[in-house]
């Protein structure tokens, strides 16, 4: 991909949403650093875990990747999402619940009895 057709604030609230507060602490702690790199702030993290924004367009993009279906895609594009950014979103959202996928035996076989 050459460039990303979303900007960073909005690929790291689709990151929180997606991870919530379930996510390691070490992750935690690398997304908080992220956002205050960004200039987020810790409400804006906060409802982003929540999977919302205070943004409209960053709650739209969140929304999708949330809920990637037909509806929430026309709705997207609807509120001026380009094709590509919604693309790129639901990819993201795919990548993100793999992950989570792919780890969720891991860390059940680490869990005490």
């Amino acid at each position: 991909m050459a460039g990303s057709s979303i900007n960073a604030r909005i690929r790291l609230s689709i990151e929180l949403a997606l991870t919530g507060t379930k996510a390691s602490k070490s992750l935690l702690a690398k997304q908080e650093e992220a956002g205050r790199a960004l200039g987020m702030t810790g409400a804006e993290m906060d409802v982003a875990r929540q999977g919302s924004s205070f943004d409209f367009e960053t709650s739209v993009a969140v929304s999708l990747a949330l809920n990637s279906c037909r509806e929430t895609h026309q709705r997207a594009l609807r509120a001026g999402l380009s094709e590509e950014a919604c693309a790129e979103i639901e990819f993201i959202s795919q990548a993100c619940r793999s992950q989570s996928d792919d780890l969720a035996p891991l860390e059940a076989s680490f869990s005490s009895p």
